[in-house]
């Protein structure tokens, strides 16, 4: 009979992913945005963290697309939530409150910033009372604002991403 020489141990065999810089980033980013919020801001750290890490892409353009589309949808669906929600309570009323919204987002030809509009929008709806709405509503703006700056000034300062030439960004043929 033949043997087989013996496995190696399962642990020599996996292979463990690369961890890149902008996981690094993405990383660091979150953290600092969501420790600026408790410590400075005395905020929750939920909306900021998203906008960091919304924030850090793999090129300037990218990273500052992406973060005009966060901010965007955070102010028209956070705004107009704040006034629908400050004064009804009632689910089908705020459920039709999405379409300013939606309009909004589509006049500023701006429809990426719908989903992300919408999810603020509920979140200040549903998620505190109606007399609290406001002010909810203005720290999840804020927050994300805070959180794409932090994204951004991460992203751009430690190992900057790559930058476009001019024709590219402008969409012509290099």
């Amino acid at each position: 009979m033949v043997y087989d020489e013996p496995k190696a141990p399962a642990l020599r065999r996996l292979s463990f992913p690369h961890i890149g810089m902008r996981t690094i980033k993405t990383v660091l980013a979150a953290m600092l945005a969501a420790l600026f919020m408790k410590h400075v801001m005395h905020q929750t750290m939920f909306f900021a963290c998203i906008g960091a890490i919304t924030a850090v892409e793999k090129t300037v353009s990218s990273s500052v697309r992406a973060s005009v589309i966060r901010n965007i949808g955070t102010i028209t669906g956070g705004l107009v939530s704040i006034a629908i929600s400050s004064f009804t309570e009632n689910i089908a009323l705020i459920s039709l409150g999405l379409i300013p919204m939606i309009l909004v987002d589509n006049a500023l030809n701006k429809k990426e910033s719908i989903v992300p509009g919408a999810i603020v929008y509920f979140a200040v709806a549903y998620l505190n009372t109606m007399d609290q709405a406001w002010v909810y509503g203005l720290n999840r703006i804020l927050g994300t604002l805070i959180g794409t700056g932090i994204g951004l000034l991460v992203n751009f300062t430690i190992c900057p991403p790559k930058k476009e030439s001019i024709s590219s960004l402008s969409g012509e043929a290099g």
